[in-house]
């Protein structure tokens, strides 16, 4: 009978250690998983209000802002840097964009939404701060 049992325990083992290696080499923060596929639309209204303006200077709403928030609140602290890198990737060249509009500028900002400053967010780095779009959840095969 022990050895019946011991042949249960080394399958379960076995079986543990094949899902870790799978779950480690899963991007969870990867867009349709975690992220949503078009992440944070209201995050895009606000950074092209704050950045690019409207009119002769910027100009943005707080209930724009807020939904921005809310929409970042709602994606697991681990991701939130990497949807807004997603978010980023999919505003290259999209309607949002306007001529008096810098790139750079927007590149820029998009990382300080989850500061204390904006929506005091705290991320996969345990504050509210991302150190770079995308580089975090990042695996290499």
């Amino acid at each position: 009978m022990a050895s019946r049992s011991s042949y249960i325990l080394l399958s379960a083992a076995v079986l543990l250690s094949v899902f870790a290696a799978a779950a480690a080499r899963t991007n969870w923060c990867e867009p349709g998983l975690v992220i949503p596929l078009n992440p944070l639309p209201s995050c895009r209204t606000y950074m092209v209000r704050r950045a690019c303006g409207v009119g002769r200077r910027p100009f943005v709403p707080l209930p724009v802002m807020e939904r921005c928030c809310a929409e970042l609140e709602k994606i697991v602290p681990y991701c939130r840097c990497s949807a807004l890198r997603t978010m980023m990737d999919g505003m290259e060249g999209g309607a949002e964009m306007r001529a008096t509009c810098s790139w750079g500028g927007l590149l820029e900002l998009a990382p300080t939404l989850v500061s204390e400053t904006e929506c005091n967010l705290v991320t996969i780095h345990g504050r509210p701060f991302c150190y770079a779009l995308g580089a975090e959840g990042t695996t290499t095969d």
